[in-house]
């Protein structure tokens, strides 16, 4: 029996460094990737006079449930972006991904005149339209690694993060003082009331 659990101990202890060896390099690989370089490249070609924003990579991943009776199902979706932004204005690049190949769409512009709300949190924004019905839930990390098809990319951009969040918490500020939110949870009960 006890040879079994130091067997055990130490399939755990290869499978552990294993993991750890993989997220170090793939760390390693992200830190100026050229995924990264891509996005930069993306946002100074699309969005008008772009070498002014800061460029980073967003994700959003939204979980359903559905079925009935005793059967639940899950689907869980998943949206990918460059994310431009600057004091007041925001620019979202949708991207899709292809065998390895990255492309975009046209962007979507999100100016401070656009947003009837904001909710920001430690790595992610939400925004809410005028009517302070939800737009999206944008995440800005500053670690994305390759690990499906689901997390294509090897991004490590603990700087743009940095200053997303700083960007998200004065666009809340900004956006709900100019709307009259103080509350965002008492926002969002009347806004569920009323629609």
């Amino acid at each position: 029996m006890t040879q079994y659990i130091i067997i055990g101990g130490i399939a755990l202890v290869v499978l552990f460094a294993a993991v750890y060896i993989k997220m170090t390099i793939d760390e390693k690989k992200g830190a100026n990737s050229e995924e990264k370089q891509k996005i930069q490249e993306i946002v100074k070609k699309v969005v008008p006079n772009g070498a002014s924003y800061t460029a980073a990579y967003g994700t959003r991943e939204e979980l359903t449930l559905g079925g009935g009776g005793r059967t639940v199902t899950t689907t869980t979706s998943y949206w990918y972006y460059a994310v431009a932004f600057k004091p007041g204005d925001l620019y979202l690049v949708p991207l899709s991904f292809d065998g390895g190949d990255m492309s975009y769409s046209e962007p979507i512009h999100l100016g401070k005149d656009d947003l009837g709300m904001v909710e920001a949190k430690n790595g992610y924004v939400t925004l809410y339209d005028k009517d302070r019905k939800q737009l999206m839930t944008l995440f800005v990390v500053a670690s994305n690694t390759k690990d499906d098809k689901y997390h294509p990319v090897n991004i490590q951009q603990k700087e743009e993060a940095e200053s997303f969040q700083q960007y998200a918490q004065a666009l809340m500020q900004e956006v709900n003082a100019a709307n009259g939110i103080t509350d965002i949870k008492a926002a969002k009960k009347e806004a569920r009331k009323n629609n």
